[in-house]
């Protein structure tokens, strides 16, 4: 099962409440981020479906990547090889990639806030997406 206070973190950063964020954040500090990467990498593919599909190319993952890099600027670097790699992958299981966990989470967490905020989702659809991903981290 999935906390709350971990759906809470990413509605709020995705809707750009930033004090709410820190809140949850805070609470999550010391209570402890069980669950997160599983949620996370539920998000991750849930997102990269929805903005991509099952038939995206290359050179759209390429130019979605140079946005979020250029997006993301100022943040924490994400290696766009690293990203291609893992956007690609989600796409097409067959794929490899070996990237490092840290990078990993940076990849999801970018990926997600951005494909969710430039669809500048309802709040009934957001929770639709967040309650999905809370379902496939769910499951054993």
């Amino acid at each position: 099962m999935i906390k709350p206070d971990l759906i809470d973190y990413v509605r709020t950063m995705i809707q750009g409440d930033y004090a709410a964020n820190e809140s949850v954040g805070a609470r999550l500090d010391a209570e402890g981020w069980d669950g997160f990467p599983r949620f996370l990498a539920a998000l991750f593919f849930v997102a990269v479906d929805r903005r991509f599909g099952e038939t995206a190319d290359r050179a759209g993952v390429i130019r979605f990547v140079a946005d979020l890099r250029a997006q993301y600027d100022g943040g924490p670097e994400i290696g766009a090889e690293d990203a291609e790699s893992l956007i690609l992958s989600t796409i097409d299981p067959s794929l490899d990639y070996a990237i490092s966990q840290e990078m990993i989470g940076r990849i999801q967490a970018a990926t997600v806030q951005k494909i969710f905020t430039d669809e500048a989702l309802a709040d009934a659809e957001l929770e639709a997406l967040l309650t999905e991903a809370a379902q496939l981290a769910s499951r054993n």
